[in-house]
């Protein structure tokens, strides 16, 4: 057996996981290579490499962002993967049961003993995002958000020198956005994916076209919103301990997609009505609070009279008019704890 490893750096801890990573893979005399990500190349090409070398098994350590960057690769090569996760969220690996780097040091240790593990196959979805510089096609397998939720991932990385980053980045970032403005947002999805509620200035409109390309998806209904975010997810806790997507699975077929729409603007009023909202979401009835619009299907245009943030598992993508999400129909093979 080969072993490939893909690092990302950024957190100190990383490198002490390595370390005992590569004890364990020497223990069992198995070979390995491995290949570190930096922020001009975060991680395709090296996952490449690792694949072209002949590896059997790849592991990574890191979080969300370097498995949605490698994760086409991954796919396309058919090569399982094993997560250490050592990123700020870990929303995958969490979901799949990987909760520490110690419990997936156990997992590789347990893997190299016997190659005959549990695993899952997650898909790897496709966001087209409609930049002024042009379409940009990206992949994700957690979340794709565009407006407030990706201005929660904007105010992180505008965070002040000397507050740390981590997850007080996520909380320093979404006391900002909570407050964003709502944006214009037409809705367009598949008739079959039942959208949301229509709103008085919703309308109907054709489409019938193959999806082989951005432009092209076979979209069937639109409705017109004002709304703080539009988010599909394949998970049901993406942003901690409370569930806001109690459909939503990393291996299912489809999104589930939804659209907040506040009612209010004023700081007060608007404070008033998030303290409903998690308490809705505390008590696993998201969908009870009258802002909360959910919906499930395999894709979604969303059109925005004014461009907005995007978010993919919790990397900023930039501003974008539009985001067309289609679920993946190519998947990462992960090695789970059960």
């Amino acid at each position: 057996m080969k072993v490939g490893i893909l690092i990302n750096p950024k957190h100190g801890h990383t490198m002490r996981a390595y370390s005992e990573l590569v004890e364990i893979i020497r223990r069992s005399h198995t070979r390995y290579r491995s290949a570190t990500t930096t922020k001009q190349w975060p991680g395709v090409e090296q996952a490449s490499k690792l694949l072209d070398w002949g590896a059997d098994l790849i592991v990574i350590l890191g979080g969300d962002g370097t498995l949605r960057v490698s994760a086409p690769v991954l796919a396309s090569a058919n090569v399982p993967v094993l997560i250490i996760p050592t990123g700020t969220a870990n929303v995958l690996s969490r979901h799949l049961g990987i909760r520490s780097t110690r419990q997936a040091l156990q997992l590789v240790q347990k893997y190299l003993d016997s190659p005959f593990a549990p695993r899952c196959e997650v898909p790897v979805n496709v966001a087209d995002c409609f930049t002024e510089a042009g379409p940009r096609r990206e992949h994700f397998l957690s979340l794709a958000g565009i407006g407030g939720d990706a201005r929660v991932v904007s105010g992180r990385t505008r965070l002040p020198t000397g507050l740390g980053w981590g997850i007080l980045g996520y909380a320093y970032g979404a006391g900002r956005a909570l407050f964003a403005p709502l944006i214009s947002a037409h809705l367009t999805t598949p008739q079959s994916s039942g959208p949301p509620r229509q709103s008085p200035g919703g309308h109907a409109a054709p489409g019938a076209e193959s999806d082989s390309q951005p432009n092209e998806l076979p979209l069937e209904t639109t409705t017109a919103n004002y709304v703080w975010s539009v988010m599909a997810s394949k998970t049901a806790r993406p942003a901690g301990p409370i569930p806001v997507f109690d459909r939503a699975r990393p291996t299912a077929a489809k999104f589930e997609l939804l659209a907040v729409e506040l009612s209010t603007t004023k700081p007060g009023d608007r404070l008033g009505e998030w303290a409903l909202i998690g308490w809705s979401c505390v008590n696993r009835r998201p969908a009870a609070h009258a802002a909360m619009h959910y919906w499930q299907g395999t894709e979604a245009s969303i059109t925005l009279d004014d461009p907005a943030p995007v978010q993919l598992d919790g990397d900023l993508i930039g501003d974008c008019r539009r985001l067309d999400l289609r679920a993946g129909t190519t998947a990462l093979t992960i090695i789970t704890a059960n």
